[in-house]
């Protein structure tokens, strides 16, 4: 796939040659008020904004979880037909590595015998049939908040996973935001710079309300543009123009290998992540009135040129299609909200700077709501009903692995026959199904025995039996008989929290929602081949910087 140029939709109104005389001499006049200033100390801030903000392997793995049960659900829908079951694909920031533990996962559905685009109303049809099969799991309790956005200018669906709380984003045939993903990922390995400023400045524009595309602002694909392109004109550069990585296509293979010859090539250039940082800002502040003269930012060739949308307020230039302008959806009033914006966020800086304030209140002023919700955790699903009659010998337990921050989530199901004792929780009786509550009082526990409960000595033979070493998960436990042991029969159980029997289904994993739970899983089917030519992602992880 070859980039595109076309027509744009309006004349310049200058030459690029002119506008770059332009934007040199507003620069250097913003920049001498840097001057000498120390930036260790708000390099130090910001990197800490950025370690605190990065995903863990674990939230990784729960995406490309959800991204297995989205393919599995299209196979249910579709059949096992590569002719008619569609692929389903994540692009957006999941993909380019720079996403946070809330961030929504987008993924399109795309169609491996479309070769052309399919029409706007094929598209919304396709995503009716993905709602109501998302409508029928929000049912069963496995899906949240499913709401349709049919009428956009690209259709989506919305809805979050129940197990996972993540967020997530469907649209049909994104080739493009694919692509621009894969190359986004591609180029971040050419300087670890450009991935924590691509971080940073997504997370002050979060922080700041000026990251919404549909509110007239900045999407997430040209923020990533203009800090690459920030990052292109330095001198000396610590990028190169994206043409030059272009030169054998944009098929992400070949970048790929293209880019392997570019990885010490800023290496030249020592400005830290602080510098780097606060002349984003200053620099944007100083050619806030040559954007209607027609400035645009070009990644593609690395530099300033003249170029002007019809209904653009900022130009920044599409670098797989030239005639596209991919800040096109911010408009009159969303410039000048995020210019209100970046002049606070400056004012900022130099106090910080100055001495007037200190690092704790610059983090909480430039990244505040976004601090917020990385620390906040993730809202309890609301309660779901199980069916009035299940299986025999099935029960309902809740969840036992946050019990000490008082997490109640929805109840997973289990067969195992026994008093859930070393769970704090008692048995109850009920006329389909047998729940269990929790005891008020916090268990305290050492080496499996529960001492709080003195009934326990009260009875002979009831408690751990020591016929095994302390460090074995597994031991015999003697269930009383007013809890609905019986006997008194011994049952075994795990001290370290999980069961000894069969596991309950592990949450999050709503593909299985049909299956008995003493059934072995099925092996899945083998994932169909990405369309497209498409890097895998699979090998995502947290990056690892790179020191030249």
């Amino acid at each position: 796939m070859e980039f595109r140029s076309g027509r744009v939709a309006e004349e310049n109104t200058i030459s690029s040659k002119g506008i770059r005389k332009k934007v040199k001499n507003s620069e250097s006049v913003a920049l001498k008020r840097i001057g000498n200033y120390d930036l260790l100390d708000l390099s130090k801030v910001l990197d800490d904004v950025y370690s605190s903000s990065r995903p863990i392997s674990a939230e990784y793995e729960t995406r490309k979880e959800l991204l297995k049960n989205l393919n599995a659900m299209a196979l249910e829908i579709y059949g096992n037909s590569k002719e008619s079951s569609p692929v389903l694909e994540a692009y957006g920031s999941f993909v380019m590595n720079m996403f946070s533990s809330q961030s929504d996962l987008d993924v399109s559905i795309n169609f491996e015998k479309a070769t052309s685009e399919l029409p706007r109303q094929k598209k919304v049809q396709i995503l009716r049939t993905f709602a109501e099969k998302l409508h029928s799991l929000q049912r069963q309790g496995h899906v949240r908040n499913v709401k349709p956005i049919l009428g956009a200018r690209v259709p989506i669906v919305k809805f979050v996973d129940q197990g996972t709380d993540v967020t997530c984003d469907l649209s049909v045939g994104n080739k493009d935001g694919i692509l621009n993903s894969q190359i986004i990922h591609i180029i971040s390995q050419i300087d670890d710079r450009f991935h924590k400023l691509c971080m940073l400045v997504k997370h002050w524009a979060k922080a700041h309300e000026v990251n919404s595309a549909p509110d007239g602002t900045l999407n997430s694909i040209s923020i990533t543009a203009l800090v690459a392109h920030h990052l292109q004109t330095q001198d000396p550069p610590i990028l190169p123009p994206l043409s030059v990585l272009f030169k054998d296509g944009t098929d992400p293979v070949n970048v790929e290998k293209r880019t392997q010859k570019f990885l010490k090539w800023g290496q030249r250039n020592k400005e830290s992540l602080g510098r780097l940082f606060v002349t984003f800002f200053v620099k944007l502040q100083s050619i806030e009135f040559l954007w209607r003269q027609g400035l645009c930012v070009s990644s593609l060739s690395g530099l300033w040129i003249s170029k002007k949308w019809k209904k653009s307020s900022i130009n920044v230039e599409d670098f797989l299609d030239v005639s596209q302008n991919l800040a096109r959806t911010v408009n009159g009033e969303g410039a000048k909200e995020i210019y209100v914006c970046i002049n606070r966020t400056v004012e900022n800086i130099f106090e910080f700077l100055n001495g007037k304030l200190d690092g704790l209140h610059l983090r909480d002023i430039l990244f505040r709501k976004q601090a917020d919700m990385e620390s906040r955790p993730p809202p309890p699903p609301p309660p779901s009903r199980h069916p009035l009659v299940l299986p025999s010998n099935v029960y309902t337990q809740q969840p036992h692995n946050d019990y000490r921050n008082e997490y109640n989530d929805r109840h997973e199901i289990h067969r195992n026959k026994r008093v859930c004792l070393v769970n704090g929780y008692k048995a109850v009786e009920t006329d389909y199904i047998r729940e269990e509550e929790r005891y008020e009082n916090l268990r305290k526990r050492y080496a499996g025995n529960y001492n709080d409960f003195g009934q326990f000595h009260d009875v002979s033979g009831f408690g751990v039996h020591h016929n095994r070493p302390l460090d074995d998960p597994y031991r015999h436990l003697v269930v009383p008989p007013w809890n609905g042991g019986g006997n008194g029969h011994l049952v075994h159980h795990r001290h370290d929290g999980r069961y000894g029997g069969e596991e309950p289904m592990p949450v999050g994993l709503w593909r299985d929602y049909g299956r008995r739970i003493d059934l072995s899983p099925p092996p899945p089917p083998p994932p169909p081949p990405l369309p497209y030519g498409r890097v895998n992602y699979e090998n995502l992880g947290p990056p690892q910087p790179y020191f030249g």
